[in-house]
């Protein structure tokens, strides 16, 4: 029965490191096929390496793992080491795949069409981070903060992703002069919020309702 009990804990692990796996490598070509050559900036860590990569000469990939590294270290602190530790290898491996994408295999966008890239990119981000989160992990970014002060305090982690995703919104207008930006930006955050929803329909994690509305997740990005 033991022997069976391990074995069973083993394809568990798998199964989530799989999930892990095929979450982080939708949000990476999310990130490098739709949002990013489309000057289209995503809800959470994403968008905000977006953004400054587009004022600094660094990487997208290397941005959003500097971004959660002081993250993750409050993360470690404040949610539980087994928890944090899947995060720092999904947010790793997004932040490699991203570079590796854009670096080294230098893709182009896919669609042209700024509308079309919003809604797929977001939609790939979206459905990245549902299977993320049911690999019992997350894609770092204000989701962290967001879960900390809610356990700190009486504010909804979902009001706090929300400000968060809303001034990236914004300042994308004003990143890339153009308020069409920011507009796309809305829809691909919304996108990303619906799409997770669908892919946690069937969790039972008792904190996903609070992380993926359709108006307050983000990708945790």
């Amino acid at each position: 029965m033991k022997a069976i009990h391990h074995i069973k804990k083993w394809q568990h692990r798998q199964a989530n490191n799989l999930l892990c796996l095929i979450g982080s490598l939708a949000i990476a070509l999310g990130i490098t096929l739709f949002i990013q050559p489309n000057q289209i900036a995503a809800g959470g860590t994403p968008g905000i390496a977006i953004l400054l990569s587009h004022l600094t000469n660094m990487t997208a990939g290397s941005l959003m793992l500097i971004i959660n590294i002081p993250l993750l270290i409050l993360g470690g602190y404040f949610l539980g080491k087994v928890f944090v530790w899947r995060t720092v290898i999904v947010v790793a491996i997004i932040s490699a795949l991203v570079d590796f994408f854009n670096e080294i295999v230098q893709v182009t966008a896919v669609v042209q069409q700024p509308i079309v890239a919003a809604i797929c990119g977001g939609a790939a981000i979206g459905i990245g981070v549902g299977l993320i989160l049911k690999g019992n992990a997350s894609a770092g970014g204000p989701t962290i903060v967001a879960r900390i002060i809610a356990d700190k305090s009486s504010i909804r982690p979902g009001h706090i992703i929300l400000l968060i995703d809303a001034t990236i919104v914004i300042s994308s207008a004003f990143v890339f002069a153009a308020a069409e930006s920011a507009l796309l930006s809305m829809l691909s955050v919304i996108v990303t919020g619906r799409c997770i929803d669908l892919a946690l329909r069937k969790n039972a994690l008792n904190d996903i309702p609070l992380l993926t509305s359709s108006r307050q997740a983000t990708v945790g990005q």
